[in-house]
């Protein structure tokens, strides 16, 4: 996610309780998956924190360095992929508690938001220096600025160098996404590297991933809601109705 509102103006919100929720139950979900689940039991111990903060200013949010087990499973249908990858998983989030003290406190994306995903091959893991050149591939899961020129809601693939492909000079392609939440991002990597076994994991009866379930099929549902709109009511292409379209700050709360 790049940059957010300017101005100090307060941006996309969700209620802090939801976003821990979230976190929490990932966590459960994915144990197994990941070499530790502990920078997301940080993540939401910060969440926490946040919500809980009295004075409404921005603060920094971050994702510290979240491992995936190595796997050949990125490919379905139980067929092994041919490298054994993990991947590597950061973010930067500026945010702001709006409202009243934790429970009821919410949470404002003002600023910079980016979810940062690089795939490395397995041998990689555990050693303390990582070659650059041995790096797979990259992309960032991002919050558009609400005077950015491409879709509010994006994905964009390397721009962390100069040299090309995909140069820091040269920000395009903003492909669209409709990912919108740190824990969003992470499972839809947990989805593609384990193909298979994070369906039948994301399938299971129990509290977590019923919790998990309901919050994201809200997001998706109001997500898909607004995009409908937008495409719908514009006066240029739907295409270009939708790039242009700049989501209101209370999208993902409850009406």
């Amino acid at each position: 996610m790049t940059s957010g509102n300017s101005g100090g103006a307060a941006g996309l919100r969700f209620p802090c309780r939801e976003l821990i929720d979230e976190t929490t139950a990932l966590g459960k979900m994915a144990a197994g998956f990941l070499v530790s689940e502990e920078p997301l039991t940080a993540h939401g111990r910060d969440l926490d924190r946040i919500g809980e903060r009295s004075t409404e200013r921005d603060r920094n949010l971050e994702l510290q360095p979240l491992h995936t087990r190595p796997t050949r499973d990125y490919e379905p249908a139980s067929r092994s992929g041919g490298l054994e990858v993990y991947a590597h998983m950061t973010g930067k989030w500026q945010v702001r508690p709006v409202g009243v003290k934790r429970p009821n406190c919410e949470i404002a994306f003002t600023g910079a938001a980016s979810a940062v995903v690089e795939l490395w091959p397995a041998d990689c893991l555990y050693r303390e220096e990582h070659m650059s050149s041995s790096r797979l591939a990259m992309w960032r899961i991002e919050l558009g600025a609400h005077d950015s020129p491409g879709c509010y809601f994006h994905s964009q693939i390397l721009g962390d160098r100069n040299d090309p492909p995909f140069p820091k000079s040269l920000p395009v392609p903003r492909l669209p996404s409709p990912f919108v939440t740190p824990m969003a991002a992470v499972e839809f990597v947990l989805g593609e590297l384990y193909q298979d076994a994070w369906l039948r994991k994301a399938s299971e009866a129990r509290h977590h991933h019923q919790r998990w379930r309901a919050i994201q099929r809200q997001r998706w549902c109001d997500l898909l809601q607004w995009q409908k709109d937008a495409v719908r009511d514009g006066t240029s292409s739907p295409w270009m109705n939708l790039k242009a379209a700049k989501p209101p700050d209370n999208l993902f709360l409850s009406t």
